[in-house]
């Protein structure tokens, strides 16, 4: 027992000692998760196999709850594989969000979702492919025009954590075109921040924000037609009439504040 109480005395001591560097990437570095993961040695692979199989077998069957736990414990023995938060965040944010009917009820798993996978982000600073997650979350689940109840959650984040959904995917969608993507297609990504804007100044509109939906309209076009000179084959085919509708869109808004200032 003194041996091994002096031992975890050293590991917390160089743990601290890591957090302190200025170059170091550490500040991540939780003692609840790295002293288990240092006391299991060798038999972390073994064990988190073994979650990942009952886990993947938990999500065929629809236990998803008893799948969160699973992936909580895979994220506190694999806490810098992105993966496991991307997987994790959605399953709250999609599979047990749906189990409930209120839209109250949904939110709270909906935070919750997007709470860990933004903890994750702090454990894996380089993750592309997770900061995109994040960005899609905040963009689709707000969505009015995919999603029941967006209008809802998008008023409840704005009270609940002071944070606009087109604003924050925007930021994570723009963060993760500064890494490497290996599972998303680069374009794909980048049609995806044009959008988000393209929705954000509809929304704008829609909440009689005129001012902010030219901005937001402004800075679509801009984003849209960077992404053709970029791609001037353009794999879908549809930006150059994209760009007529926006810019359509935005002469339509200038002419709107022009007759309120009259």
């Amino acid at each position: 027992m003194i041996s091994l109480f002096s031992g975890l005395y050293f590991l917390q001591t160089k743990i601290n000692t890591l957090r302190r560097e200025p170059d170091g990437n550490y500040l991540s570095f939780d003692p609840t998760e790295t002293i288990p993961i240092t006391l299991l040695g060798s038999f972390r692979g073994v064990l988190v196999d073994f979650l990942w199989i009952r886990g993947i077998a938990r999500h065929e069957e629809k236990k998803f709850y008893e799948l969160l736990a699973i992936n909580n414990l895979i994220a506190k023995l694999q806490p810098h594989f992105p993966s496991i938060w991307i997987f994790q965040a959605w399953n709250m944010c999609y599979n047990i969000a749906h189990e409930w009917e209120s839209p109250e009820n949904k939110w709270k798993w909906i935070k919750a979702g997007l709470e860990f996978a933004e903890k994750g982000a702090v454990k894996n600073p380089t993750s592309g492919e997770l900061f995109f997650e994040i960005g899609y979350i905040y963009f689709h689940k707000f969505d009015a025009k995919s999603i029941e109840d967006a209008d809802y959650f998008r008023k409840r984040l704005k009270e609940d954590e002071n944070k606009d959904n087109y604003e924050q995917a925007l930021y994570w969608v723009k963060k993760a075109l500064q890494y490497e993507l290996t599972t998303h297609n680069r374009l794909a990504v980048e049609r995806t921040l044009c959008y988000i804007l393209w929705r954000a100044s509809l929304r704008a509109e829609k909440e009689r924000n005129l001012p902010v939906a030219i901005e937001y309209a402004t800075k679509a076009l801009e984003e849209w037609k960077e992404y053709l000179v970029r791609n001037p084959d353009d794999p879908e085919g549809k930006t150059e009439n994209l760009i007529k509708t926006i810019t359509n869109k935005k002469l339509q808004l200038e002419q709107q504040i022009e007759r309120y200032e009259r």
